[in-house]
């Protein structure tokens, strides 16, 4: 559910004024209807509520208009270097995977409205997924507007960071078609001949397997560390979640086991003390953030079919035992357990949709 106090990075409004002016509205009238000051510093957060409001302005201006296009021209504005320290981050990480390891966490640094998802188990294709059950309470053409956006900004920032004109393979958009033939040929333009509208697909975008290994032209590993070092920082000061979100980022990346208390709090730029502190403020622990990284983790490896044992070596336990007896506490099963019903639920959606 979108919260209307969340803090927003301004890269979102700063697009939406981008694309309005475009069409020749008034980006300042545009910034009002949010209560914003067209002289503020354009790195200054927003609140969810203002970033709404800015869209409704411009529907309102635009009647005539599809939402959904609106959407679409806007998600085309998008590129990773405005998400500054943290789009440094996935610029200059080695591949294209590891890049997607941070990308999850754009609703959590107030990058995306909605959740988008990434899965590339081994071998198989790249599947983005924007899930849009957040959006249920919006009214239907911000809702049709903000899936566009969510949806083409994912396909514009993979093409950016792989600094290459790639398409998806296949793509689905669960919302209704553009009523007029240049409407859907522009959609078709941007996501692929194979775009599919509406039916209960839901909204993903599948890219070839093969795009996960390659190398960024911009790859640079203490680039890299530095870039995450810095934005952590600035999110955890400032940020749309402060420390909790910034901490939640730094226990996701998935270079390795998720960092110890020691390890978090130095990356974060503050004192152990302080860590423990300002999470105990927001109501949970350490403790609490790691368990819920690992289970995390552990269910999305177990889910693709990783032996109980490489998955306790992920997550930098001794052993399998150990591993187990902790997937237990959190979850309530065992691995094994898990694993199994994973598979028959596989087996379940696989035949039925043959």
């Amino acid at each position: 559910m979108v919260h209307a106090g969340d803090r927003r990075d301004p890269v979102g409004v700063v697009n939406i004024l981008e694309m309005a002016r475009g069409r020749g509205l008034d980006p300042a009238a545009l910034s009002a209807a949010g209560g914003l000051d067209a002289s503020r510093p354009a790195d200054a957060p927003v609140l969810a509520w203002q970033e709404l409001a800015v869209i409704e302005a411009v529907l309102r201006a635009l009647p005539d208009q599809d939402p959904a296009l609106l959407g679409l021209e806007t998600g085309l504005c998008y590129r990773v270097s405005a998400f500054g320290l943290f789009g440094w981050a996935m610029l200059t990480r080695a591949v294209f995977a590891d890049a997607l390891a941070l990308w999850a966490r754009l609703p959590t640094l107030g990058l995306s409205f909605s959740a988008i998802t990434a899965r590339y188990p081994p071998g198989e294709a790249i599947v983005f997924t924007l899930d849009d059950h957040g959006l249920a309470s919006l009214p239907r053409a911000v809702h049709r507007f903000l899936v566009a956006r969510g949806l083409v900004s994912t396909a514009v920032l993979t093409a950016d960071l792989l600094a290459a004109p790639v398409m998806p393979m296949a793509a689905a958009i669960g919302i209704r078609p553009p009523t007029e033939a240049p409407g859907r040929n522009r959609f078709h333009e941007v996501l692929g001949p194979h775009l599919v509208f509406g039916g209960g697909g839901g909204h993903r975008l599948i890219y070839h397997a093969a795009l996960a290994g390659r190398p960024l032209p911009f790859a640079h590993p203490v680039a890299t560390r530095t870039a995450e070092r810095a934005f952590l920082a600035e999110a955890a000061r400032r940020g749309v979640g402060g420390p909790v979100a910034a901490l939640d980022v730094l226990l996701r990346d998935e270079a390795g086991p998720p960092a110890d208390l020691v390890q978090a709090a130095r990356r974060l730029a503050m004192s152990e003390r302080s860590l423990r502190r300002r999470l105990a403020a927001a109501g949970t622990s350490f403790r609490q953030r790691r368990d819920a990284a690992l289970a995390e983790r552990a269910r999305r490896l177990l889910g693709e079919g990783a032996a109980v044992e490489r998955v306790a070596v992920a997550l930098g336990y001794a052993d399998a035992a150990a591993f187990t007896r902790a997937f237990r506490r959190w979850t309530g099963e065992t691995p094994g357990r898990f694993a199994r019903s994973q598979s028959r639920r596989s087996a379940i959606t696989a035949s039925s949709t043959t």
